[in-house]
């Protein structure tokens, strides 16, 4: 198939995709104008109506108006009251509420673009945004947001406000490209989460969408924000697996906003047609959690939205699902104008930056963010160097297996936070390791908050990592079909025992999983009309808990527990493999 024809089909089905969410908007809308979630009463509106904005006006300039143009006037005058709100709304919402509400008068077409202006354009100008570089998103948000007033004539850019915003972002990128976005003007925490590095490039990426002319004094400032965006796009497209899916942990992972980012980031990245065709994937790979509502599951899963299964504090339905759709109108609008970051690099004479496309090399490790990727054909996993502050993932973890192309019936890990003891977060966790018992009755599991060492091994990754209480020796595997967890623990204390724990998907919502014990060390389960087989040779038992998690994205989970030993001295050292394989 041609580029163009390849463009233009995954163009029109966002198009579509967008037109099918007009009545969705309408049904949310109350008589005041409001928009509030459906199924929550807690943060309930926040920033939804300048994101519903977005959308509509991607709507009515591709052409499928549907009630679209009368919604965007509602949402947009429904913005402009929140923004005044200042007593009642938070600054950091009001950032979302200016930067969207400009974004959807640039997506509208001009002549409904020059009316509304006409009718919000006097409010939007003499507002004032009073918020504090909270984060790097923020900064990304407000840089945009500063060349959004410029081109729509509201008002002229700040230059020395866009430098501040850029300087933030790049003293939070690292050497690898990653942009930790915990990140505020007095600090710096170890926060790194993987969805917010997306988010932050793309806020940037936003503004080369739709704004079309640049002033010659801005010229400078996008082609350093399209410097970042290459940077860290590079290493995004290791995070992506081969079936297009985004792989993340920490905050806001398998949020559904990050789903139309990065989605908005590889339209304007592509540069032959494997990238095409990984682009076209990830825009598909959500279309699936549609509910017959019309509305997405705000994570990975097709669970009911009131379950909350895998959302942060702040996630609900409204603005997610609207933050996701309005990356998608970004995307149909790269794919629209043909934008191709780093031509224009390459136009002024500047070197091009490596591109790193996904599956370049089998072990991707970047110890500044913490995280490793390992990539085979159509395996991948990601993996955990170490506990980030935050501590909703332990050390040397693994996480979105595929294997040979399947998803695999393991939940994405999540543990309860921060402020947890270690005791709930081994209880009420969704994670894989080890897990001590010692002989005052305190658990022991990785949560180190120093990098593993890691080594690329055949067919995965090595993590070696030693604490207090342990020295250990781990090793993931993939290979025809057999997902693999080799450990070596050495005891520096003793311990009365140790177990592997897995945890398991045991319903997504649509697909349960069935099990059965069919050995002492073997169990059999089938899931989504496939088979697998968990295995340890070098266990005393396999038994699945009765307890069920709604804390990981991937559903409804349950923790297997593999005993492997019992009363270790100090200097033992003691050795498994547990297997998963596709049968």
């Amino acid at each position: 198939m041609r580029k163009e024809q390849a463009d233009h089909n995954t163009l029109t089905a966002m198009q579509e995709v967008l037109q099918q969410y007009v009545p969705v908007i309408q049904s949310w809308v109350t008589e005041d104008g409001h928009l509030p979630d459906p199924y929550e009463t807690t943060y309930s509106e926040n920033y939804a109506p300048a994101n519903a904005a977005a959308v509509l006006a991607s709507v009515c300039h591709s052409g499928g108006d549907l009630g679209a143009g009368e919604l965007l006037d509602r949402m947009l005058s429904r913005t402009v009251e929140l923004l005044e709100d200042k007593q009642n709304v938070n600054p950091f919402c009001r950032v979302f509420l200016y930067h969207y509400s400009l974004l959807a008068l640039l997506l509208a077409p001009e002549a409904e673009r020059s009316r509304l202006l006409q009718r919000y354009g006097s409010a939007l100008a003499a507002y004032e945004d009073d918020c504090p570089v909270v984060n790097t998103n923020c900064a990304a948000l407000q840089w945009s947001m500063e060349l959004f007033a410029d081109a729509l004539g509201l008002r002229l850019a700040n230059e020395q406000l866009l430098r501040h915003r850029l300087q933030f972002i790049e003293r939070a990128q690292l050497h690898s490209g990653f942009i930790n976005d915990e990140v505020n003007e007095e600090e710096s925490l170890d926060g790194m989460p993987i969805a917010y590095h997306a988010f932050t490039l793309f806020l940037l990426t936003s503004a080369f969408a739709v704004i079309e002319q640049w002033p010659s004094s801005l010229k400078a400032s996008k082609a350093e924000a399209e410097r970042i965006v290459l940077r860290g796009t590079a290493w995004l497209r290791q995070a992506i697996a081969p079936d297009g899916t985004f792989a993340m942990v920490e905050r806001s992972g398998y949020q559904m906003f990050v789903w139309g980012a990065v989605t908005a980031l590889l339209a304007a990245t592509i540069q032959d047609r494997n990238d095409e065709s990984l682009m076209s994937e990830s825009f598909r790979s959500w279309l699936s959690y549609r509910h017959d509502d019309g509305t997405y599951s705000c994570t990975a899963n097709h669970l009911p939205h009131s379950l909350r299964a895998g959302y942060e504090q702040y996630t609900h339905l409204n603005m997610y699902n609207l933050l996701g759709l309005s990356g998608i109108a970004i995307a149909a609008r790269l794919l629209e104008r043909r934008i191709r970051l780093g031509d224009s690099l390459l136009e002024a004479g500047s070197e091009k930056l490596q591109h790193h496309p996904a599956g370049a090399s089998h072990a991707y490790i970047d110890y500044g963010s913490g995280y490793a990727f390992y990539r085979q054909g159509d395996d991948f996993f990601g993996c955990t160097l170490r506990m980030h502050n935050r501590r909703y993932t332990p050390a040397i973890q693994g996480f979105h297996f595929r294997l040979a192309g399947q998803k695999m019936p393991i939940a994405e890990p999540r543990l309860p936070g921060s402020t947890a003891s270690a005791e709930r977060a081994v209880q009420d966790g969704v994670w894989e390791g080890f897990l001590l018992l010692d002989q005052e009755g305190n658990v022991h599991y990785p949560n180190a908050l120093s990098n593993a060492e890691a080594v690329p091994a055949e067919d995965g990754l090595t993590l070696i990592s030693e604490g207090e209480w342990v020295r250990c020796s781990k090793t993931i595997t993939m290979r025809n079909g057999v997902l693999r967890w080799r450990y070596q623990l050495i005891m520096k204390r003793p311990i009365t025992s140790c177990q592997h724990v897995i945890p398991l998907v045991v319903h997504d919502g649509r697909h349960p999983l069935r099990v059965m014990a069919k050995e002492e060390c073997l169990l059999l389960m089938q899931h989504d009309n496939r088979s697998y087989e968990l295995r340890c040779d070098d266990a005393s038992s396999i038994r699945m808990e009765l307890n069920r998690s709604l804390l990981s994205a991937s559903g409804a989970s349950a923790q297997v527990c593999i005993h492997i030993a019992e009363s270790l001295a100090a200097d033992s050292v003691i050795e498994w493999e547990t297997s998963c394989a596709i049968v």
